[in-house]
C-alpha cells in the first residue's frame, strides 16, 4: 500500500539540524564531503573530481526523488547553515515497504551526536511515514562508527548474506513491527 507521496520533499528539523533536500547551492559543499579522504577510507564510490560533477549527482538524487527511489537529505546546522552530512533512504520500495539508508558525515563533526540525532527522526519518519518494514544498511567491516550506531539502533548484523561486489561491506538489518 503506498502511502508516502514523492510530490514535495519531506524536510525535517532536529534541536540542531535541518534534514533538507540538495540543491545546486550545495555542490561545493556535496564535493568536499564526497571527496573527502577520511569519509572515504571506508566507502566505495564514485569520487566526483570536481563541483561540476557534484552538481551531476545533486541532479541524479533530485531525479530519484521524482521516481520515488531514494529521499536524499544534506544535513545542515539550524545555527550556521553549514552543511555537515548527508543522510538517505534509496532503493525505496514502497509496495515492499523497504529501503536502503546509507550516511556520512564530516569529520570535523565526528563523536557529537549529530548522526545519531539525525538517524533517530529518518528512522521515525521510514516508520511512520513511508512505513517500512525494513530498513538495510551496508557498512564497511571496519567502521566501528558505523556499526556502533546501527546497533544502537537496534539494526542487527546479517552474518550469512554478502554485498555483492564489496567483500569488505557488512550487513546490518532492521525490522519494524509497527
Amino acid at each position: 500500500m503506498k502511502s508516502f507521496s514523492f510530490t514535495d520533499f519531506p524536510e525535517i528539523n532536529t534541536e540542531r539540524l535541518l534534514l533538507r533536500q540538495l540543491n545546486d547551492d550545495d555542490a561545493d559543499a556535496v564535493f568536499k564531503l564526497r571527496s573527502n579522504t577520511e569519509i572515504n577510507k571506508l566507502i566505495t564510490r564514485k569520487t566526483p573530481k570536481n563541483t561540476e560533477e557534484a552538481t551531476e549527482f545533486i541532479a541524479v538524487c533530485q531525479q530519484e526523488f521524482k521516481k520515488e527511489n531514494r529521499i536524499f537529505w544534506t544535513m545542515e546546522l539550524n545555527e550556521t547553515n553549514q552543511v555537515i552530512g548527508t543522510i538517505v533512504f534509496h532503493k525505496i520500495s514502497l509496495d515492499d515497504n523497504y529501503a536502503e539508508i546509507g550516511y556520512e558525515l564530516h569529520p570535523t563533526f565526528h563523536r557529537k551526536g549529530f548522526m545519531n540525532e539525525a538517524m533517530q527522526v529518518v528512522l521515525k519518519f521510514g516508520k511512520a511515514t513511508l512505513q517500512l518494514k525494513i530498513i538495510e544498511a551496508f557498512t564497511h567491516q571496519n567502521n566501528k562508527a558505523s556499526i556502533a550506531l546501527l546497533e544502537k539502533h537496534h539494526f542487527v548484523f546479517q552474518p550469512k548474506r554478502r554485498d555483492e561486489g564489496f567483500e569488505n561491506n557488512r550487513i546490518f538489518r532492521l525490522e519494524i513491527n509497527q
